[in-house]
Order: structure tokens, then sequence, then C-alpha cells
């Protein structure tokens, strides 16, 4: 495949032709742990490319190129996840979009921003307020189509749903107002490390997708909402389980 400059870029495949790996979420992933470890040589490093644990007191967790498949295709939903956890509690998270210059950043107790300009969820009250973001793609393809008829009935009430492509990026977008919500039923914890914090800094509630806490450690089903509309998004949910 091409770069959107005309450069030849190395694609392969992880789990499926669907689920790619470029040369830029190699060599992303290989920096930033690099230049972490060197600081903080004592603390763990989880990649998705380069994998890793939870051994340690302190654990970056990062996912180098969200949104692969986006990037590879020249379209501008990609970012850079990365969080630090002190054992299972997420203490600062950023999300940078180099497409739009836009770094999402959280520190635990002391909000969350975008480009220094602190940030906050959409005040919506009703789902018929409320935009939705989900990839329906991945749950078709697993087998997982019994989901779809809560997203459904869930999207006859609301205003709108869309997908980016990239759950970090929109779970960045529930932490500033731009979606309301964010669903997704299987992501992993470079998936959603980042981009949990941001949403809860920013006033908001993260979840599985039947309400309960997450395991950050864990693959799992994400509800990522302003707070006021995640019981009803449950509701809808929790009529077709997943999980």
């Amino acid at each position: 495949m091409k770069s959107r400059t005309g450069e030849r870029m190395s694609v392969q495949y992880k789990t499926s032709w669907s689920d790619l790996v470029t040369e830029v979420d190699t060599a992303v992933e290989q920096a930033v742990r690099a230049e972490i470890l060197a600081r903080f040589p004592d603390h763990g490093f989880l990649g998705e490319e380069g994998g890793g644990g939870w051994e340690h007191e302190y654990t970056w967790v990062l996912d180098p190129l969200d949104g692969t498949t986006n990037f590879a295709h020249t379209l501008p939903n990609f970012v850079c996840s990365l969080a630090c956890y002190k054992g299972r509690e997420a203490l600062v998270g950023a999300i940078y979009d180099p497409s739009r210059d836009e770094l999402f950043s959280a520190r635990r107790g002391d909000g969350a921003w975008l480009n220094g300009a602190r940030i906050q969820v959409d005040p919506a009250a009703t789902l018929q307020e409320s935009l939705i973001g989900t990839n329906l793609m991945w749950d078709m393809r697993e087998g997982r189509a019994l989901n779809l008829p809560g997203m459904i009935e869930l999207g006859m009430q609301v205003r709108g749903i869309r997908s980016l492509g990239a759950a970090a990026l929109e779970m960045a977008y529930v932490a500033c107002g731009r979606f309301t919500a964010y669903v997704q039923w299987r992501l992993s914890p470079w998936d959603y490390g980042a981009g949990a914090l941001l949403v809860a800094e920013a006033g908001g509630r993260v979840s599985k997708y039947d309400g309960t806490d997450l395991d950050p450690t864990q693959r799992s089903s994400v509800l990522a909402s302003n707070g006021k509309v995640h019981a009803e998004i449950v509701r809808y949910l929790l009529k077709h389980p997943c999980e």
C-alpha cells in the first residue's frame, strides 16, 4: 500500500486480513518503549505490538497506532494512546491525533484537557440529544450478530450513530463532548486505557456494557458516556447480552 505522500507502506496481517499492522505501529511502539524504560527502568510496559504484563507496581500501556486500517488507507482517524497505571489505577493518560494536532490528556484528580484547555463531557440529558460512537464491523465479523438488535433499538432512540474506526479517538471524543457515548463489545487494555481516564476526569462514566466495573488488565466490552445517559444505554444493551 502507499502512504498519502506516495511512498510504499509495509502492511502485514495479524489475526486476519482485516487486522493490520504497519511498520509505523512497530516503530512508534519501539521508540516509546525505549524512551519510557530509559526514564523509568523499574516500570512495566504493555504494548499492542510487543506485549508485556502487569508484574510491576507501575505499568505503561500503549497503543502506538489505534486506527491502523484508517492509517493504511490514508484516512485521518488514527491516534497514539498511552496510559500509566499504579497497580490497577490509571494515573495519567494521553491520546494524540496527529492529523488534527490534538493532544487529549488527563491526570487522576486533575481533570482532562485538549491542547491545554479543560474539557468536559456532553451535557445531553436524553438519548434523543445523544450522538453515539461504535464499530459494528467487528461484531458482525466475529460472529456476535446477536449484539446488533440492541444497537438497532438504541439507534432508534438517539440522534445518530457514528463509526470512526479508532476506539481511543472515539473515547477522547466522549471526553470532550463531541460524542455523548461510545459502545464497543471487545476492546483490549491498550484500546481503552487512556480513554477511560479521560472520560472519567471530564465528568463522564466508563464501565462494561452491563454497567459493571472494568478490569483494566483484561479484554472487555466498554461503555463510555457522559454519565447522564449511561443507565439508559445499559438497559438497551442488556436486552442482548454479548459476553
